[in-house]
């Protein structure tokens, strides 16, 4: 295809034209068909004179068994496409029979020739657009050779005529299937680029994820390592020499005592210090707004001081609100201070309104803004991590972040985790 990589046109599988939606065109053959072998019927009886003088013909028991063939043909075909189109020998052998049933029904009446249409359909729905293509090429030359070679005799124009309709038709049709392989194929490379898009944006997700937990855990473990291991030998060292004061030969235990209390006294300073970096690092991990509040509370006051700071009028309205697992709580924190801070940056925005529902089931977090909006692919480009890092925050819960945008009426975004996923457990 024109402007198609030749690696992105190696990658793509050689299936049936219409195997993406293959119901639809099931059906379509199935319709096709029925309505040809119904009017070829029709036909056949009116010629013969009638029900009664068909059944009494010669070639009454070759047709019904013609019929009935070209039935459970069908019924095989819409019944077993999936295992059928999953062996090539199996498609190999399958639509030759086809075409060999239509033979012998020709064989038996003219008329059948209307089930032709259709079992070139059946060719672009089990082959390849090749193979398909290059049998309705056959079809129209073996019809125009018949045309040309025993047409009728009246006159050359006539012969012409019908020459010219099959051609004009087999073009017709050739020419659609062409249009709708080229939709497929090209619908086909964008799923595919997009998939790989996808996939590619989560691994670099899931990389960044580890390198931050890598860092903090290196970071921890730097923290861990110039205060608590200090603090924990230092706390030993004491205590081997209370030991050793008591465990001294002939010390007397009021000597023994005199000489521990120092060192017991230093443990417990050192032990309190540890204490306190303990719970300096537990702080470090959870923001100190939710330690020193609840969620509603530190929402509350950060939009309070946000409006006070940044001379923007801001409401807050904050419903009945169940108790959320904290990492749930640090997700709607952050997100309200995400969102405030591009306001304040980039919407030029005079009021502010943020509120926090739980509504069937989802604990729902917008923030809202009269400014002048932005386009939500700049704020997804590079260098722009807010939303991105949002957007990866909610992901592992199974969490939405949702952006409508008016040229002049301002932005709403809106944070949506499921209360299955988040909620406290009792």
């Amino acid at each position: 295809m024109i402007g198609m990589p030749l690696a992105s046109r190696r990658q793509l599988p050689l299936e049936p034209l219409f195997a993406s939606n293959e119901r639809l065109w099931l059906r379509v053959w199935a319709a096709t068909q029925g309505v040809a072998l119904a009017v070829a019927c029709y036909v056949m009886l009116d010629a013969a004179g009638g029900i009664r003088a068909f059944l009494v013909s010669p070639k009454a028991a070759r047709s019904v068994l013609i019929v009935a063939l070209i039935v459970a043909y069908h019924l095989i075909g819409i019944r077993g496409y999936a295992w059928i189109i999953q062996r090539p020998w199996a498609v190999s052998l399958f639509v030759p029979t086809g075409w060999g049933i239509i033979l012998a029904a020709l064989a038996v009446h003219g008329t059948f020739a209307l089930l032709i249409l259709g079992a070139i359909l059946q060719g672009f729905i089990f082959l390849s657009f090749t193979w398909a293509a290059g049998t309705l090429a056959l079809v129209v030359v073996l019809l125009a050779s018949l045309v040309v070679l025993r047409g009728p005799a009246r006159g050359p124009s006539l012969r012409i005529a019908n020459l010219v309709g099959i051609l004009a038709t087999g073009i017709t049709f050739g020419t659609v299937m062409l249009y709708i392989h080229r939709a497929n194929r090209d619908a086909a490379i964008r799923a595919r680029l997009l998939d790989q898009l996808d996939r590619a944006q989560r691994d670099l997700a899931e990389r960044s994820r580890d390198a931050g937990a890598q860092e903090e855990r290196q970071r921890l473990a730097r923290d861990i390592h110039d205060t608590l291991a200090q603090g924990f030998a230092s706390v030993i060292k004491h205590l081997e020499a209370i030991e050793l004061s008591f465990s001294a030969p002939g010390a007397e235990p009021a000597d023994a005592i005199r000489g521990a209390v120092p060192h017991l006294t230093n443990a417990q300073a050192v032990s309190r210090e540890s204490l306190g970096e303990i719970r300096r690092l537990v702080w470090a991990l959870r923001p100190p707004q939710l330690v020193e509040a609840t969620l509603p509370a530190a929402i509350e006051r950060i939009v309070t001081q946000w409006s006070e700071t940044n001379g923007i009028a801001a409401t807050c309205a904050l419903g009945e609100l169940p108790t959320l697992q904290p990492d749930a709580e640090v997700i709607f924190l952050r997100a309200t201070q995400e969102a405030l801070s591009n306001v304040a940056r980039h919407a030029q925005a005079m009021h502010v309104s943020v509120a926090m529902h739980c509504v069937d089931g989802l604990v729902m977090l917008s923030v809202e803004d009269d400014g002048r909006g932005f386009a939500e692919a700049a704020a997804l480009g590079a260098g722009k991590i807010g939303l991105v890092g949002m957007r990866e925050r909610v992901r592992p819960f199974g969490g939405h972040v949702l952006i409508e945008n008016g040229s002049d009426s301002g932005t709403s975004l809106t944070v949506a985790l499921p209360l299955a996923a988040v909620g406290a457990p009792p």
